[in-house]
């Protein structure tokens, strides 16, 4: 298997979307949802201009130096379009036999994988992302997996309609999670009905963003190939291969909390119901989901929050928040090497609810303290990426 395909199982982090603020510009949702990139290699770093020699008069009496040999000439790297190409064939392999399964998680699985071939006519219908997401709903039809993953892929890319069905039968199967209502919030642009929105995700009592059920549904697809050869010969094993897998594709699928914000930033101090309901929402948002969401909840309560106790509590939780992500990083750097710390992160994401959760019950399996010590503060990494609306840096 070549680069490509290497890369893909070798670069990415089982850290969901969450060290990168939330975009400025809107994350795509529904028809426009774009199928979730692989992170690119690494970028390599310019060599810095080295310092130019110092004057010296010249060697008149030297002999001028001989000429160069020409360099060896190298053999070509491999071609892109051969790199796609095998990349393509595993990919479509696995598709071809999760599309014979009759299990809800493992067919939105091969419709997200499926979903680059949209526009290709040379594939069969039936291992297209329409169908199998259809396959998909058929044996979970109450699966709030299904219908998350269903609200991004449901229309092809550029409709120009959608009748957002997903979004709707998502609210029913999954009333009382904040994240159910987002999609809906996201399309709303009647400011009435939106504001209505937001009262009916301030009573709901949880936040899932399903990157754990999507993630471990990729997980377990690919379970059914085993992982190339080159792709362990980058010194990975096999269960970490598969975490990066599927973290890069399951993970993809995250919420857009641009309208949230928009709402919720703007709110007028004196509309103390919506500050009140927003306040709950972000309250919901950062003890559930994802790091990503937890950073979300944390800068609206930021926002929101007049100076005092409250915000000096939410800071302290953020603080707290804030730590165990730094201890996460730490330990999720050894999964490629240590292959029994990476299975022990995949049993507990397989046992809880969140990427949140997950982590904290990871450190406690590690001995590894979830306050931080008296006096410890985070990295400022506030020069590292443009700040978000969505997320305002505390003290704004």
């Amino acid at each position: 298997m070549l680069r490509a395909l290497v890369l893909i199982f070798v670069l990415s982090t089982p850290l969901a979307l969450a060290d990168t603020p939330p975009p400025d510009e809107p994350v795509p949702t529904g028809a426009e949802a774009p199928f979730p990139g692989t992170p690119p290699p690494p970028a390599v770093d310019a060599p810095a201009n080295e310092p130019a020699a110092p004057a010296s008069e010249p060697d008149v009496s030297a002999p001028p130096a001989p000429p160069a040999a020409p360099a060896p000439a190298m053999p070509a790297g491999p071609n892109p379009a051969d790199e796609q190409k095998q990349f393509d064939l595993y990919r479509r392999d696995l598709i071809n036999l999760l599309a014979l399964r009759a299990e809800a998680d493992l067919l939105v699985a091969a419709a997200e994988l499926a979903y680059p071939d949209t526009q290709d006519k040379k594939r069969p219908p039936a291992l297209k992302t329409p169908a199998l997401l259809k396959r998909a709903q058929k044996f979970g039809p109450d699966s709030p997996l299904v219908w998350w993953i269903s609200t991004f892929l449901e229309c092809p890319p550029k409709a120009a309609t959608c009748t957002h069905e997903a979004a709707a039968k998502l609210q029913e199967v999954d009333a009382d999670n904040v994240a159910a209502w987002l999609p809906a919030l996201h399309a709303e642009k009647d400011a009435t009905r939106a504001r209505a929105l937001i009262a009916t995700m301030a009573q709901a009592h949880r936040f899932d963003d399903f990157w754990s059920p999507s993630v471990l549904a990729v997980y377990n697809a690919l379970k059914i190939l085993a992982v190339p050869p080159d792709v362990l010969a980058q010194g990975i094993n096999t269960t970490a291969a598969r975490l990066n897998f599927a973290t890069s594709v399951g993970g993809g699928f995250m919420p857009n909390f641009q309208r949230l914000g928009e709402i919720c930033t703007a709110a007028d101090a004196q509309d103390t119901a919506l500050v009140s309901d927003c306040v709950a929402i972000a309250h919901t948002l950062e003890s559930g989901g994802t790091f990503r969401s937890q950073t979300v909840g944390f800068g609206l309560e930021s926002s929101l929050l007049p100076a005092g106790t409250a915000r000096d509590v939410a800071r302290a939780r953020q603080r707290a928040a804030s730590w165990q992500k730094e201890r996460f990083l730490q330990l999720s750097a050894r999964f490629p090497r240590e292959e029994y710390l990476a299975q022990i992160y995949v049993d507990h994401l397989q046992e809880q609810h969140n990427e949140l959760a997950t982590v904290i019950a990871f450190l406690r399996s590690q001995h590894v303290p979830t306050d931080p010590p008296a006096g410890w503060q985070p990295q400022d990494r506030s020069g590292e990426a443009p700040g978000s609306p969505l997320a305002p840096k505390p003290g704004h």
